[in-house]
């Protein structure tokens, strides 16, 4: 048989190891061992005649292998002896009887509670009073839970084969939070990168379920979903009832994000006037204040583009609130966070062209770093806004430069970077990496930073303390009037436009559940604004190439 025929079989094999794996990740390991003990026996110069029984008995073989690595002794029937307490039994099984391999599987998705007696009693041999004394429980709950897990692992017999899409096509959960992280970056941290926990929180998004329900849906045995599990609720972003878990905030699909964005554009080209005329009066008081006539070309579009997001963001906030009388509040949460989730869900693999509208409309919340004392011993504060509707660089992410590892909070880095460049200081002499200052290329690409007499020089607003009061000061007042104006239209606009979520879900505050009604409008308003000449644009937004790059929405602020 050619090596090439061996394509043909590789759908049928990874079907069968699929049956005997119970989940996709060992079935497609196991399935490509078989393919490589063929590949090799026929490197040796020998033929296979009949393909399909012969990989079945090499997949056989190397199935039995795979077990007995795993488990060291063998297990236990199903049958008569399995129903019957016997202190004196300890039965052991055939380690390539199928019944086993099931009953294996059916055992490994139990809940601790009953598959550490178990393991215990059938596996192990133990005695009820020997397990009893060890787990330090009465001999009679011992008793109570071998006869209830007996009974779950032959209904689990039953159902293994059962799984959600999940154990086979994995979704992928993206989280974003309000409110001040913790102190490893909680929430989005419980689950970067670890498509296992994103997976567990959109199975038990739409109601409670049991821990066994969880893995035999994920398609992973209960053993190592418990930790992922313990350490979501841990974190807060899981809460259990009784014996059943629930994903503790709001997760919205791609749908429910895009659908109201046609309608956002039209109210807010049809009312821009109300979104626009407190900036605008408060642009003009901006314009007259020396800090801004001190700033370069840049720097002042930045200091304007961060006062335009800035002022939409929290006034559209307040109209929202005062519509509804309520606020969001962020109660304390672990490692001294006090944050608010949310999340949205990928079915399948993101295709910017198919959801060109969202990306265009993107942006995250205003991001505050502040060091009460750096260097010389000022009070350092900056304050910026994710701009990623732009098509232009990003800052914080770019495939030209790995200068911050890995978990480092790039906002802080920025931060120390401009004020050190800002005042002269060495940055070895304040323990600054200097090999961040590798990045200073990037950041002029960014105009983070410009080049003058071929050397950087900060490109951003510089306030000091009193000058960022005036500043509040005219925020306050363009705030306080888009929310007067918005409120009685917005009202109306608003109506039927509330996400719909799980009913036993009573933690997710009414913002986050119009979050994606008026959540498009800053951004619309700013290139409404741009196409009426009232802010710089720089033509960074005429195709898409990132070449003409915007201003920063960014103020750094020293005491």
């Amino acid at each position: 048989m050619p090596s090439k025929d061996l394509e043909n079989h590789i759908e049928f094999l990874l079907s069968v190891a699929l049956q005997k794996c119970g989940n996709i990740y060992d079935a497609e390991d196991l399935t490509q061992e078989t393919l490589l003990a063929a590949l090799s026996y026929m490197a040796r110069g020998k033929e296979i005649q009949d393909a399909k029984a012969w990989l079945l008995t090499v997949m056989g073989r190397k199935f039995s292998d795979l077990l007995r690595k795993r488990y060291q002794r063998p297990t236990v029937r199903i049958g008569d002896d399995f129903d019957i307490v016997d202190e004196n039994a300890t039965i052991r099984l055939n380690i390539e009887d199928d019944e086993a391999e099931k009953v294996r599987r059916a055992v490994a998705y139990l809940a601790k509670n009953y598959r550490e007696v178990i393991v215990r009693y059938y596996m192990n041999g133990q005695s009820v009073s020997r397990i009893a004394s060890d787990l330090g429980i009465p001999e009679g709950t011992v008793k109570s839970r071998l006869h209830l897990g007996r009974n779950r692992v032959k209904k689990g017999m039953n159902n293994m084969e059962k799984f959600a899409k999940q154990s086979y096509s994995p979704i992928t959960l993206s989280l974003s939070h309000s409110g001040k992280p913790g102190l490893n970056g909680e929430p989005n941290t419980l689950i970067e990168k670890d498509r296992i926990a994103q997976n567990i929180l959109w199975i038990a998004y739409s109601k409670p379920i049991a821990i066994e329900d969880i893995a035999s849906s994920i398609g992973i045995p209960t053993a190592y979903v418990e930790p992922i599990v313990q350490r979501l609720t841990e974190g807060e972003l899981m809460k259990n009832v009784g014996n059943k878990y629930y994903t503790d905030f709001m997760i919205s699909t791609l749908e429910d994000m895009e659908k109201y964005i046609p309608e956002q554009k039209a109210f807010v080209n049809r009312h821009f006037e109300l979104f626009w005329n407190g900036i605008e009066t408060g642009l003009e008081k901006l314009r007259r204040c020396e800090f801004y006539k001190r700033c370069s070309f840049d720097a002042k579009n930045a200091l304007e583009l961060y006062v335009a997001f800035h002022c939409l963001d929290y006034g559209i906030y307040a109209a929202f609130s005062s519509i509804f009388d309520t606020e969001q509040r962020f109660r304390n949460r672990p490692n001294g966070g006090r944050w608010i989730a949310f999340g949205h869900v990928n079915f399948k693999a993101f295709d910017p062209k198919e959801h060109a509208a969202l990306l265009a409309h993107s942006y995250s919340g205003e991001r505050i770093v502040t060091f009460d004392k750096y260097a010389d011993g000022n009070m350092l504060e900056m304050h910026v806004y994710g701009a990623d509707g732009f098509p232009c660089y990003d800052y914080s992410y770019s495939d030209e430069y790995t200068f911050f590892p890995e978990n480092t909070c790039i906002d802080a880095e920025i931060t120390k970077l401009l004020y050190i460049m800002y005042k002269g200081i060495d940055p070895e002499s304040v323990g600054f990496n200097p090999e961040y200052l590798k990045a200073i290329p990037w950041l002029i690409k960014c105009k983070i930073f410009r080049e003058e007499a071929g050397k950087p020089v900060i490109n951003v607003p510089v306030l000091h303390q009193d000058e960022a009061d005036v500043l509040w000061s005219i925020c306050k007042d363009a705030k306080s009037k888009m929310a007067k104006d918005l409120k009685d239209r917005l009202s109306e606009f608003l109506k039927g436009k509330k996400q719909e979520i799980p009913t036993h879900l009573n933690s997710v505050p009414l913002q986050k559940q119009y979050l994606y009604a008026d959540n498009a409008m800053l951004f619309v308003t700013i290139r409404e604004a741009i196409s009426r000449g009232k802010l710089y644009d720089g033509h960074y937004d005429d195709d898409g190439s990132g070449v003409n790059q915007p201003p920063c929405p960014m103020v750094l602020i020293i005491e």
